[in-house]
């Protein structure tokens, strides 16, 4: 991908983290130990939580949560602490239903990869 269409991909994932259809992952890099960022959909849970997917392949973010669970999230510019956990096969499938009900047709097409909860830090 070449550096104009990353920095509109990027534009357009902050503008929808203003919106609240997405918020702004805040990781540290697993290789770099660098902060990163990136903007993902999520499905907010009642005790909560946060659900969040990748698709399946290379996303940096999801290495980066398995190195180091350490995480912030932002929505509509409140930023909050959690600490990720990988989804285990017992409750994939229903993580799965969860993601392709708030994100409809886009998720139904989705290979998924890693699906983590975000466990907010007391």
């Amino acid at each position: 991908m070449n550096r104009v269409a990353r920095a509109g991909n990027a534009l357009g994932g902050r503008l929808m983290a203003l919106t609240g259809w997405v918020g702004e992952l805040g990781t540290i890099g697993a290789r770099t130990g660098q902060r990163r960022r990136a903007p993902i959909g999520y499905v907010a849970r009642p005790d909560g939580s946060l659900l969040v997917g990748s698709e399946r392949g290379n996303r940096g973010w999801a290495a980066n949560l398995r190195a180091n669970p350490a995480a912030t999230f932002t929505v509509k510019g409140v930023e909050r602490r959690y600490r990720a956990r990988l989804v285990g096969l017992d409750e994939r499938t229903a993580a799965i239903a969860a993601l392709r009900a708030r994100f409809g047709r886009w998720a139904a097409r989705t290979n998924w990869g890693d699906l983590f909860v975000l466990e907010p830090e007391a």
